[in-house]
C-alpha cells in the first residue's frame, strides 16, 4: 500500500486522474490515500483505515494494466490476513501505545517479508532496499 498510495500521489498525470475517475464512477468522495509518515506513529493505521473503507477502488486501480500498478494488487487473503490482529487490538475501548506499537511492528514485520518473497506478485526479492525506501 506504501508504494500504491506513493504512485497515486506523485504521478499526478496518469494515475491521479484515473484514481480521481474511480473515486467518481464508485460515488465516493474524491480523496487522496494517506501516506504513511515515519515520524507519525498513527499514519500507518490510517492509510490502512483508508485502503479498507476504498478497496473497491484500490482494487480498481491496481487492475487497470496501462497503469502499470498490478504488482501492488492484494488478494483477498492478504487484505484479512495483514489486519486481522491490527484491528483485534484497536478495536479496544481505550488502546494506548503499549498495544498499538506491537501491532504496527507486526503489520511491518509482515509487509516487509512479503516485499522480500520473490514468488509474491510485489515481492522483489532482491533485498530490503527497495522495501525500506518507501518506509
Amino acid at each position: 500500500l506504501r508504494k500504491l498510495t506513493y504512485k497515486i500521489i506523485h504521478l499526478t498525470m496518469i494515475v491521479l486522474p484515473a484514481w480521481k475517475g474511480i473515486l467518481k464512477e464508485l460515488r465516493m468522495n474524491i480523496t487522496l490515500m494517506p501516506h504513511d509518515v515515519a515520524t507519525q506513529w498513527n499514519s500507518t493505521f490510517d492509510m490502512l483505515e483508508y485502503a479498507l473503507k476504498h478497496r473497491k477502488a484500490v482494487d480498481a486501480v491496481t487492475q487497470h494494466r496501462d497503469l502499470g500498478l498490478r504488482r501492488f494488487e492484494l488478494g483477498d487473503h492478504e487484505w484479512v490476513t495483514i489486519l486481522k490482529d491490527a484491528m483485534l487490538y484497536f478495536s479496544c475501548s481505550t488502546p494506548n501505545l503499549a498495544t498499538v506499537i506491537p501491532v504496527m511492528d507486526h503489520i511491518n514485520e509482515y509487509l516487509t517479508m512479503l516485499a522480500l518473497n520473490s514468488s509474491h506478485p510485489f515481492g522483489s526479492g532482491t533485498g530490503s532496499e527497495d522495501f525500506e525506501s518507501v518506509l
